[in-house]
């Protein structure tokens, strides 16, 4: 039976009490982690702690709920297994923690550090995780939904198999993160920092990418059905065999990009800028829409014609 604590969030005058709450609920999870009898997995909830200092904390399958603890440091944290919901741990250093199979529901992780952290087969609906610091951080399986990722820096992570449904990368750095075989249904990324970055093999429905900086990214055998890349950079990028249909490219750069195997059908290359692209072929281009806006890899104005590129 489970050690359920609850104190009264919002009295700063209890501050104290919630502390001494906290750290007796931790010692009996430890045991219970430890299979003491006299131990208890700790069931906290509305304490308003301040900057908690637990580096290497176990507290995997715990249960926390309405904790106000900005700012805590949880370096190495063992937190597999645990469920969050409406915490604030913003400001606070979970960087190389485990979050394995976690499930999170509306916290606050804005500024935090995940650097280096394990996330894989983790959940995480409705979290601000604005200027979130998580280079080299693993997401593999996990299932994002409605996060906002804004100013985050997530280069070098590794998102393989995630499922990820409605979040927001606005000017975030994505650089070299890999996002191999993932699904990403109506996310967007705006005005995004993605040079080399890995979407091979992605699904990805419906997504929005503005004003990105994604020169060398990889997109190879993604489906990228119903996405848009509007003013975005994209030279030497790979889309070959990518399935295209109704991906519109107004305003994106494409110099160099790789297209050969592509599926074309339906793609809406108006406005784009298709300068020494490989593998599009006029058959491709005919089966994609062109107008006198578009600039064909030979620099020549549009529309492709039969007989004429």
């Amino acid at each position: 039976m489970g050690l359920r604590i609850q104190g009264e969030a919002g009295e700063a005058a209890g501050r104290t009490a919630d502390l001494d709450t906290w750290r007796a609920a931790v010692r009996l999870h430890a045991r219970w982690l430890d299979r003491c009898e006299d131990g208890a997995p700790a069931r906290i909830e509305s304490l308003d702690l301040g900057e908690i200092r637990a580096p290497m904390a176990r507290l995997s399958s715990g249960q926390f709920r309405f904790l106000q603890m900005p700012g805590s440091e949880l370096k190495g944290a063992h937190l597999d297994a645990s469920r969050w919901e409406q915490c604030d741990l913003s400001m606070g250093n979970l960087s190389s923690s485990d979050l394995s199979r976690s499930v999170w529901t509306n916290v606050n992780l804005s500024d935090a550090s995940l650097s280096a952290a394990n996330m894989n087969d983790a959940e995480l609906h409705g979290l601000s995780m604005q200027q979130v610091k998580a280079p080299g951080a693993r997401w593999l399986e996990a299932r994002i939904s409605r996060c906002d990722f804004t100013d985050a820096v997530l280069r070098n992570c590794s998102f393989q198999h995630a499922k990820l449904l409605e979040c927001l990368f606005h000017r975030t750095e994505v650089g070299a993160a890999l996002f191999y075989h993932a699904t990403l249904q109506f996310c967007r990324f705006r005005e995004v920092q993605g040079a080399e970055a890995n979407f091979s093999s992605a699904r990805i429905q419906s997504g929005e990418f503005t004003k990105c900086e994604l020169n060398g990214a990889r997109f190879g055998q993604a489906e990228l059905c119903g996405s848009s890349f509007f003013d975005c950079s994209l030279a030497e990028c790979d889309f070959r065999a990518a399935d295209l249909k109704g991906c519109r490219f107004a305003g994106s750069r494409l110099a160099g990009a790789r297209f050969h195997d592509a599926k074309c059908y339906g793609a809406d290359f108006r406005g784009a800028d298709l300068t020494q692209t490989r593998g599009l072929s006029p058959r491709l281009l005919l089966q994609a829409r062109t107008d006198q806006t578009t600039v064909l890899p030979n620099g020549m104005r549009g529309p492709a014609m039969r007989g004429v590129y």
